[in-house]
């Protein structure tokens, strides 16, 4: 199409844009076959750490995020002749356009331009890293970034670090980096999951550090002792489970297909068993947050219901704290006790952007969902690793979501805009493969297939 553009009567400045477009879209991102990959990782993996809210060594997450935004500022400065703008996700943009938006309603407009401000920066670390990496850049990045999380909370153990653990009716518990067990848990379960992505390696020492990286997460996962943690755990399992068993169920017979699902189930019955009798964790109750949800829901709907009171301006985040207000206040009268968000991906939403806002994240959703489908997750399509990736981390913070605000907490919100925005990460449309027909996987388009002409395509016969 590029090709008709520059032959064709248009202007000149539209010639001299397409030429620019195609030379911007030709740069190759950053991958380990060079330094450039590799200071990339050494980035992701840091921000991975500093959106983890590690406050044990940074007291407040704006402190994190300024060592995050300095940093980038650093590579981006190196990386300026190879340098790629990203192209932003739209829901993304529609969400933080609502965000800001919501400042003429905001019941404290201060603490929403803040909270939005915050929020466009991580996004913006997102997707220029997205932008300019391989996907396998971005996975080993928060891989590394998972460890370095479990090896960084062990360190501050040993040395007594104030935070790290904190005494309960159960005893001491080790809350890591974040000082609480549920914030370590959901962290090194999103690293984990990019670690999955990748898949095993064939190389040894690749596959030696893989399964080291998988090790140590475990490992922090299991000294959380979080029951949120290790459901995410066995929502992971399932998933990898059933990635690996796809091939094979779509082209067996039905007894192959039968035994495929019995394993899976008793997969998941094994898992659930040693969490709760071996590890003593109970994974059907939610802690009491029901009736937390519940006064959420019914302080929204007679408050606020359609566009809330203002991003940022109710929750008392620890990331991003809101002063005392009345919503809030009416919130905890309702539950009985408070608590400083919403505790869920969805209902940590609604008081501040009301239904239209919870349907903004339903859409942001959807479109994740649609660009796993364009990606594919096995060899042979059109970005596998990409794929893996964006499914893996969508279902760490869906089900670590049931009980979390994973949405708006820094790494959650971080970790979603950057696996959305690593597809197509183009300026110009084309180049899309074909939508499969009639059951049949679409086949991945190479870069010489996308910039064929109409005229290079056989002619149909009749008959």
């Amino acid at each position: 199409m590029l090709q008709h553009v520059l032959a064709g009567g248009q202007s000149r400045p539209r010639r001299v844009m397409a030429t620019l477009v195609e030379w911007h879209d030709s740069r190759p991102r950053a991958s380990l076959a060079d330094a450039r990959g590799w200071i990339w990782l050494a980035l992701v993996a840091a921000t991975f750490v500093w959106m983890s809210n590690p406050l044990v060594y940074f007291p407040s997450f704006y402190l994190s995020l300024g060592a995050a935004m300095v940093w980038s500022k650093v590579v981006l400065v190196l990386s300026l002749p190879w340098l790629r703008l990203p192209r932003i996700p739209w829901p993304w943009l529609a969400f933080l356009g609502l965000a800001l938006i919501s400042h003429r309603w905001s019941i404290q407009p201060f603490h929403t331009e803040v909270s939005s401000t915050v929020y466009i920066q991580i996004a913006a670390l997102a997707v220029l890293a997205a932008a300019n990496c391989e996907p396998v850049v971005i996975a080993w990045g928060m891989a590394v970034g998972g460890v370095s999380v479990t090896l960084l909370s062990l360190h501050a153990l040993s040395e007594d670090v104030p935070g790290i653990e904190y005494s309960s009716e159960s005893g001491m518990v080790f809350g890591g980096l974040g000082t609480n067990e549920n914030i370590l848990a959901y962290t090194l379960l999103v690293s984990l999951a990019a670690t999955l992505a990748l898949g095993r390696p064939r190389e040894r020492v690749p596959q030696a550090m893989w399964f080291g990286a998988l090790a140590i997460q475990l490992y922090g996962t299991y000294r959380a002792g979080s029951g949120t943690g290790y459901l995410t755990a066995l929502g992971l399992a399932v998933t990898v489970t059933a990635i690996l068993g796809w091939p094979l169920v779509r082209t067996a017979r039905r007894r192959i297909v039968v035994a495929f699902m019995a394993g899976g189930v008793a997969v998941l019955a094994t898992g659930l068993l040693f969490v709760t009798v071996v590890l003593g964790k109970e994974l059907t109750t939610i802690s009491g947050r029901a009736p937390f949800w519940r006064a959420t829901i019914d302080s929204s709907m007679d408050l606020a219901p359609v566009l809330g009171a203002g991003w940022g301006a109710v929750w008392e985040h620890p990331w991003d704290p809101a002063p005392p207000n009345h919503i809030a206040l009416d919130i905890y009268y309702r539950a009985g006790y408070p608590l400083p968000h919403g505790h869920n991906f969805f209902l940590d939403v609604l008081p501040e952007l009301g239904l239209v806002g919870l349907a903004a994240v339903l859409v942001m959703v959807a479109y994740v969902v649609r660009e796993i489908r364009w990606a594919g997750l096995h060899a042979g399509s059109s970005d596998p690793v990409a794929g893996r990736l964006m499914l893996l981390v969508l279902i760490a913070l869906l089900v670590s979501g049931i009980t979390e605000p994973m949405l708006t907490v820094p790494l959650g919100w971080w970790s979603l805009a950057l696996v959305a925005a690593l597809p197509r990460q183009r300026l110009l449309r084309w180049g899309r493969p074909p939508r499969a027909r009639r059951g049949r996987r679409a086949a991945a388009l190479s870069p010489a297939a996308s910039r064929s002409t109409p005229a290079a395509t056989p002619p149909r016969h009749a008959g």
